[in-house]
C-alpha cells in the first residue's frame, strides 16, 4: 500500500506515459531531480522487459512491442498508416465471441494490389497471439524465471560480457615468463583482487581506483580505462604509429589482439604487447603494493621493454 501511495504521488507530479507503466520525463529546472535522474534508466529497463496481454487495456496495439520482437507500426508501417486509430489499445479492437477472437481493425482504404502481402502477414500475425481477458496486463522481467524484476539479475544483465571465446592460445602459448602468463589468465577471468571483487566477498573497503583516485576500481577500469593504463596503451600505440579503440574488457582486447599482417616473428613479438603491458600492472602490484601515481609511467615503460626483451 505505501509502495501504491508513493507511486501515486510520482504519477500525480510527472504525469503518465501511454499505459501507465512508466511517468513522463521530468523537464524541470528546479528542486532535487531524484526522480529525474531515475526516469533517465527506463529506456534501458524497458529493453530487459516484455509485455504479456491481459485484458490489453494498457497496451497500445502499434506502438508498443506486444506481438513478436518490435512494434506492429515498425514491423508493417504501411499497414500503420492507413489505419484509422493509430493510437488504440488492444482492447480496443479485440473482439471476444464466445471462444471466438475477431480483430476489428478499420482503414482508410482498401489495400492496393502491392500491399496484399503486407497485409495478409500483418493479420496472420496478430491472428496468431493469444490473450487472456480474465488477467490484467503485466511487464513481464525477461532474467528471471517467473518474471519478477530483481536487482540481482539487472547488475549481471548490463555488466554481462559478451560470448567471446576465452584466448588461451594467445595466452599460453606465450614466451613471457610463466608468473606473468599466470596473472594475465586471472586478470582475463575478472580474478585478481581489485576493491569491486573484495567487495563482493564482504570486505569492507572504499571502492576507488589505487591509481587515478576518481572511479571505483574493478579490473577493466584499472587495466583499460583508468588514466594511468590508458597513458601507457596510448604511449605504446604512438611507438607503433596505431590508432586503436579500446574494447569494454580484458577478454575482448585479448581475443581481438591480432595482427592481420607481417612475417611469424612479427606476430609473435605483437602477441607478447598486451601480456607485458598487464605484466607490467601485476609486477607493479606485487613490489609497490599498488603505490603508483600517474608520474610513474616511465617505470612502467621500462617494466614492459623488459618483459617484452625476455620473450624474445
Amino acid at each position: 500500500m505505501e509502495l501504491e501511495a508513493l507511486w501515486k504521488v510520482v504519477h500525480s507530479k510527472y504525469g503518465n506515459l501511454w499505459g501507465g507503466w512508466c511517468t513522463r520525463e521530468g523537464n524541470g529546472s528546479y528542486g532535487v531531480g531524484i526522480w529525474k535522474q531515475i526516469r533517465r534508466g527506463w529506456r534501458m529497463f524497458a529493453n530487459n522487459t516484455k509485455l504479456l496481454v491481459g485484458e490489453g487495456t494498457c497496451v497500445s496495439f502499434w506502438r508498443d512491442i506486444w506481438c513478436g520482437e518490435e512494434a506492429l507500426k515498425d514491423t508493417f508501417p504501411c499497414v500503420c498508416l492507413v489505419a484509422w486509430d493509430q493510437e488504440a489499445s488492444v482492447a480496443d479492437l479485440l473482439v471476444h465471441s464466445g471462444d471466438q477472437v475477431h480483430w476489428n481493425i478499420t482503414f482508410c482504404r482498401a489495400a492496393h494490389d502491392w500491399e496484399v502481402n503486407n497485409f495478409t502477414d500483418f493479420f496472420n500475425r496478430v491472428y496468431s497471439m493469444k490473450s487472456n481477458r480474465l488477467h490484467e496486463d503485466k511487464l513481464w522481467w525477461k532474467h528471471t524465471g517467473k518474471g519478477i524484476f530483481s536487482v540481482c539479475s539487472y547488475y549481471k544483465a548490463l555488466t554481462a560480457i559478451p560470448n567471446v571465446s576465452f584466448p588461451w592460445k594467445r595466452l599460453w602459448r606465450n614466451k613471457a615468463p610463466p608468473k606473468i602468463l599466470f596473472f594475465v589468465w586471472t586478470v582475463a577471468l575478472g580474478k585478481i583482487l581489485t576493491t569491486d571483487n573484495l567487495r563482493k566477498r564482504r570486505v569492507i573497503i572504499t571502492d576507488w581506483c589505487c591509481m587515478c583516485k576518481k572511479d571505483g576500481e574493478s579490473v577493466n577500469h584499472l587495466l583499460l580505462h583508468c588514466e594511468t593504463a590508458r597513458a601507457l596503451w596510448c604511449e605504446v600505440f604512438r611507438r607503433v604509429g596505431l590508432n586503436w579503440v579500446m574494447p569494454k574488457s580484458v577478454l575482448e582486447l585479448l581475443a581481438s589482439w591480432a595482427m592481420p599482417g607481417g612475417d611469424l616473428h612479427v606476430k609473435a613479438m605483437w602477441k607478447m604487447v598486451p601480456i607485458c603491458i598487464y605484466g607490467a600492472f601485476g609486477k607493479s602490484e606485487m613490489n609497490e603494493h599498488l603505490k603508483i601515481r600517474r608520474g610513474q609511467l616511465r617505470s612502467f615503460v621500462s617494466i614492459c621493454s623488459a618483459l617484452y626483451f625476455y620473450g624474445l
